[in-house]
């Protein structure tokens, strides 16, 4: 299996370039779609997935549960979406999500300013000044997003195997170089691991879970081997622990839980 992941730029035609390389390959292209299915799936909103999909986080969505809540969601889905045989994966941050998966290939498609304005012009037919204003706020976004959600440069060079630049190269040729790319030994020799990806899958639904049950303010760690997670460190009552047990035995995959949160009463004592 192989994975290719696309970070683009506006104007840049890497929506476009993904899409052909995934039909040219035969790998199952991935985008806002497929990402948006899986986090509905999970109980977020389509509404919120408008809100923080690829959108830089407003002061008060930084410091609300629903962004730390779609920091688990986006990486469960990638890891989930990742785990199927040969994908192209659009956007969403996924260079850095899957920045230490074994096997990936990270490409990054940008081009000068001026050329993204004049195809936004030219292809779709906004105003100049429209086009101009839809980068600015598109470059922002994609800056503010990997940086919040990630802690990572779009622009940082150490993300990406193959950096193309659409300003002469035509969007057949970039195919071709990214299809050649991802057939080095390097990638094809050293495929990732379904069972690890599905792995950090659940690891991070789980992390989602406990998260709505306390609301992020208790001390819960949490880990998963095998399908059995255990929890320990603390919350404040009898039923907040044993809700963080029951919706973990919701999510596929978790086998059993091994239960050893300690309750903090008001006057300090721990039971």
């Amino acid at each position: 299996m192989t994975i290719i992941t696309i970070s683009r730029q506006a104007g840049s035609l890497g929506d476009e370039i993904g899409k052909e390389t995934a039909r040219i390959l035969g790998y199952d292209y991935i985008e806002k779609v497929q990402i948006s299915e899986i986090l509905s799936g999970l109980g977020f909103s389509l509404s919120d997935i408008d809100r923080f999909d690829e959108k830089k986080p407003s002061v008060w969505q930084s410091l609300s549960t629903q962004k730390e809540l779609f920091a688990h969601y986006i990486r469960a889905a990638v890891y989930e979406l990742a785990a199927r045989r040969n994908v192209v994966i659009i956007g969403r941050g996924g260079q850095a999500i899957l920045k230490d998966i074994p096997g990936a290939l990270h490409v990054r498609i940008i081009a000068p300013y001026k050329t993204r304005v004049n195809r936004l012009t030219e292809q779709r037919s906004y105003k100049e000044r429209d086009a101009q204003r839809i980068i600015r706020q598109r470059d922002s976004d994609s800056s503010g997003y990997l940086s919040t959600y990630f802690d990572a440069d779009s622009n940082d060079s150490n993300l990406y195997d193959l950096v193309i630049s659409t300003r002469v190269l035509t969007l057949k040729k970039c195919v071709e170089l990214i299809a050649c790319a991802v057939q080095q030994d390097e990638i094809q020799m050293n495929p990732p691991s379904s069972t690890l990806l599905l792995d950090l899958a659940i690891k991070h639904k789980a992390e989602a879970a406990i998260l709505k049950v306390t609301g992020g303010g208790e001390l819960v760690n949490l880990e998963i081997d095998a399908g059995v997670a255990s929890l320990s460190g603390l919350v404040e009552s009898t039923a907040e622990k044993n809700n963080c047990g029951k919706v973990l035995m919701e999510i596929q995959g978790i086998k059993s839980v091994r239960n050893e949160l300690g309750v903090r009463s008001k006057d300090g004592r721990i039971f």
